[in-house]
């Protein structure tokens, strides 16, 4: 972070004056821009009072030329002593700052500031809703917010501190009124003689206000009953009056809150604009200012000299609630988000500054804020004329600001648990994250195994093919219902109790053609005038005689298989041999030997299943690993197989049901006669984020010590985590890698971050990618272990760096997942290291030109490259985006477009 300039100039006045204990410089500027300034110095022995002036105003016009003196003295260490002058306190009391005039003050004379360590926010953390000026809604929201927050349990106590215009409890409608307010209470501890106990409680000045199925509770402390003894109490009261020797009003109310309700959260409604109940709200108690305004120029003068002021307050978080606005669709919120942007680049960073930002992970979509995660409230009619509040159906406005809150509490909590946690790392080293292997058979995929979105898709008995890119899952799902039979039982709910399974190609069955033998066996069909059609029937049939789904008949019904039993029975079981593919070629070419392969599936597999209430399912997998694409054989190949199956439904096969997994590229280039056929037959496997968070909750419970930690903080039971909302497995996360990626109003929600990072351009995420970033992510936590605990955010286990170490590792080996799909694109992947992560139309096209022409055509190679997901076109930037799950594994430049 740049310096400011008066921190500049005392250290230059230092360096040049301060040489030993005895001299010492104290610089100040006054809030009207007046340099005051002392130095003591044994440069200024045998100087006299205009040599000295002339030499330190020399010093001072070069380096701020522009500043006006006010005060300049200029002492020996001898003549300091004698006018008993002593160099300034090193540091400063913090608490000492209470009024707007001490908070100017401090912001301006940063130089005078200490590097103190960042104060640990504790529960009950205080809220205050502050705004410039009247007539925001800021009352109307804290009612809201504060019924929100006690219906999703929290202990909420309310407190009105705009004591010169105070309306709460009446907001409130609380009935009945205490007989007491905190003006009262603030009033009596003022004056009351020392030695005396207050006449009035705590338990005197707040009441309840009931709310129907709430789980929580709802407390409000109102300013006191409204008549002339009220006005003589705040025209007297003063708001920096320190009691009980050195506490202040706020803390001692505080205090007594606390023992006597326990609460999770204090709200304040705050007097508006620069006064003394103002101060007390925003800097003696707030721990976060949620301030309130209108979109226009009154208001964002005003929050921007606050925010002048309240930038030395160094853990104070701040955020901005725009209302009420009358105009709340994208255009209008135009001039709302313009002032935002503005507001959000006067902040520094005044909270969490120990801890790790983003700073070197630039954001690769360079473009601004969205709308949507502007805090606004429109202007409502209902609320506009209601006398109490909340008002019945418009709580869903002001649920984003109630969010924020609990976040921020959530944190805390999550702190509080894991600093009293001796076995942190024996925690982050029992976290395992396994990647699910469906083709292990000791794996336990009851644990494991994540349903999607799609999975009752893919039940229906009419889904016969399966598209999705390499790494979503395909395989997973092919070996489950292969090698887990009662998992996939399990999993689909009693569906499948009468179902067989059968890999009618793929790696379960180890007896099968090989990629060179089905280039032979294309040969072959071409020569002989056989089909991939007519193959892949007697192959099936093939299939199921190895796994002994039917036994030929006997008798008269037998005598036409007899020519296929003899060829069937005498080909070897066990390994694949050439006799295999000699006689399916047979069975392929002879017209009379596929005219009875037909009959057979339809009578021996078909009928028999029918009459034994079965369903049969043949699944395909690995069809992109054993057709190569070059002669046009996995075009061929696939349109027969799919032809094989439109025949299947034509005549009416109703007991068989094909499984096709195959790659989304593939099929998208695949062309043949009734294509048609499959649509709406078929589905796309996709992780939404509820199903990739769902994955990543799965993986990190397998430690027990995770899984304890989520029972305790946020329970989600592990057999009920594919019926929790996203909310409810958001929370369960946040242990694991926290809520927001660092501090401050932009920071990218987490679980946000990890599911955008791995999802390519073309929206297909990879659960394959999690896991390698989950194994990383721990592997550099703990390089950390035996490091200062200031380093780390202690609400969470995993950092924000750690985490992006694990992405590192998760694009290096995606991309080369990536390079193996297409081999022949390897020297352009190549070619994208150095290059921009934003590419303009005429950087990609040089990039084709040198390392990838064989693509003819420019505009079909970028087409090739969005429908893979390594790119989209942003229509805005006019440039090429790769997605960020490529950039870092082919060591691209991560800026976003400048």
């Amino acid at each position: 972070m740049q310096e400011n300039w008066q921190v500049l100039l005392k250290q230059e006045i230092a360096n040049q004056y301060v040489h030993n204990s005895q001299e010492w410089v104290d610089l100040n500027i006054s809030t009207s821009g007046l340099l005051n300034l002392t130095i003591v110095s044994d440069r200024f022995i045998n100087l006299s009072i205009p040599q000295r002036k002339e030499e330190s105003f020399n010093l001072l016009k070069s380096q701020v030329p522009h500043l006006s003196p006010g005060f300049i003295s200029l002492y020996t260490p001898q003549e300091a002593d004698s006018l008993n002058l002593s160099a300034p306190q090193a540091f400063i009391n913090t608490s000492s700052v209470q009024t707007w005039q001490d908070l100017a003050i401090q912001a301006a004379n940063p130089q005078n500031q200490p590097q103190l360590p960042q104060i640990e926010p504790s529960l009950p953390r205080t809220v205050t809703f502050y705004s410039f000026k009247g007539g925001v809604g800021r009352t109307t929201a804290l009612t809201h917010v504060a019924s929100i927050l006690a219906m999703r349990g929290l202990k909420v106590v309310a407190v009105d501190l705009d004591l010169e215009a105070p309306g709460l409890s009446t907001a409130f409608n609380l009935k009945p009124q205490p007989k007491y307010g905190i003006v009262d209470y603030f009033y009596e501890r003022s004056y009351l003689p020392e030695g005396l106990e207050p006449s009035i409680s705590i338990a005197e000045i707040f009441g309840e206000v009931k709310i129907s199925n709430a789980t929580g509770r709802l407390f409000v402390v109102p300013a006191g009953c409204l008549n002339l003894d009220y006005i003589s109490k705040v025209d007297d009261l003063h708001a920096t009056t320190v009691i009980d020797g050195d506490q202040s009003l706020w803390s001692v109310f505080k205090r007594e809150i606390y023992e006597q309700l326990k609460p999770d959260i204090l709200l304040i409604d705050s007097r508006t604009g620069i006064n003394q109940w103002g101060a007390l709200s925003l800097i003696q108690a707030a721990d976060e200012a949620i301030i309130f305004l209108f979109p226009n120029e009154q208001n964002k003068q005003g929050i921007e000299l606050l925010i002048q002021s309240l930038q030395g307050l160094k853990n104070l978080s701040i955020n901005f609630v725009f209302s009420p606005i009358p105009d709340v669709t994208k255009s209008g919120l135009s001039k709302v988000k313009q002032i935002w942007e503005s507001l959000l680049n006067r902040i520094k960073t005044v909270t969490n500054e120990n801890y790790e930002t983003d700073e070197d992970e630039p954001d690769l979509d360079n473009s601004q804020t969205p709308i949507e995660e502007l805090l606004v409230v429109p202007y409502l009619l209902p609320i506009a004329l209601a006398d109490s509040y909340p008002v019945q159906g418009t709580q869903d406005y002001y649920t984003k600001i109630a969010n924020l809150i609990d976040e921020k509490t959530d944190e805390l909590k999550r702190s509080n648990v894991l600093n009293t946690i001796d076995q942190r790392w024996n925690i982050i080293e029992s976290l395992q994250f396994p990647e699910v292997n469906a083709a292990d058979q000791r794996q336990d995929l009851n644990l494991l195994f994540q349903r999607t979105n799609d999975f009752e898709r893919f039940l229906d008995d009419t889904t016969c093919l399966i598209r999705g890119r390499k790494g979503t899952g395909k395989t997973a799902l092919y070996w489950l219902f292969l090698k887990h039979k009662s998992v996939a039982q399990k999993l689909a709910h009693g569906r499948l109790d009468n179902t067989v399974f059968l890999s009618a190609h793929g790696r379960f069955q180890e007896s099968r053609p090989s990629r060179d033998e089905f280039q032979i066996i294309h040969q072959i069909l071409q020569q002989d005038r056989g089909t991939w059609e007519a193959f892949w029937r007697a192959y099936l049939l093939f299939r199921c005689h190895q796994e002994n789904l039917f036994n030929f008949p006997k008798g008269k019904k037998g005598a036409k298989f007899s020519e296929l039993k003899k060829i069937i029975n005498n080909l070897p079981i066990e390994r694949w041999q050439s006799e295999c593919t000699q006689a399916l070629l047979l069975l392929s070419t002879n017209s009379e030997l596929r005219l009875i392969v037909k009959d057979a599936i339809d009578i021996l597999l078909n009928e028999e299943a029918k009459n034994s209430s079965q369903k049969l399912w043949f699944i395909y997998d690995d069809l992109d690993e054993d057709f190569p694409e070059v002669g046009g054989i996995r075009q061929q190949a696939l349109t027969g197989l799919f032809q094989l199956v439109q025949s299947c439904d034509a005549n009416r096969l109703t007991e068989i049901r094909f499984k096709i997994f195959l790659r989304e590229d593939i099929w998208n280039r695949l062309s043949f006669d009734n294509k048609s056929h499959f649509t709406g037959r078929d589905i796309i496997l996709q992780w939404t984020r509820i199903d990739f968070l769902r994955l990543a909750l799965r993986q990190a419970t397998q430690s027990e010590y995770f899984k304890n930690l989520v029972d305790r903080i946020s329970p989600v039971a592990f057999e009920s985590i594919d019926q929790a909302t996203e909310e409810a497995i958001d929370k369960a996360l946040e242990i694991l890698w926290g809520s927001r990626r660092r501090g401050g109003n932009r920071a990218k929600n987490v679980s946000r971050w990890v599911y955008e990072r791995l999802t390519d351009s073309s929206g297909t995420t990879f659960p394959r990618s999690l896991s390698i970033l989950l194994k990383g992510a721990k592997e550099q936590e703990l390089s950390y272990k035996g490091q200062s605990s200031s380093k780390f955010r202690t609400d969470r286990l995993l950092q924000g760096k750690s985490l992006e170490f694990g992405l590192k590792k998760a694009s290096e080996k995606r991309c080369e997942e990536i390079k193996e799909e297409y081999p022949d694109l390897t020297k352009f992947f190549d070619s994208l290291k150095g290059k921009l992560a934003f590419l303009s139309k005429e950087q990609l096209q040089t990039v084709w030109q040198e390392s990838a022409h064989d693509i003819a055509v420019f505009e079909e190679f970028a087409s090739f490259l969005s429908e893979i997901g390594i790119i989209e076109w942003r229509e805005k930037e006019k440039r090429y985006k790769v997605a960020d799950i490529y950039v870092y594994g082919f060591e691209m430049d991560r800026r976003g477009a400048v």
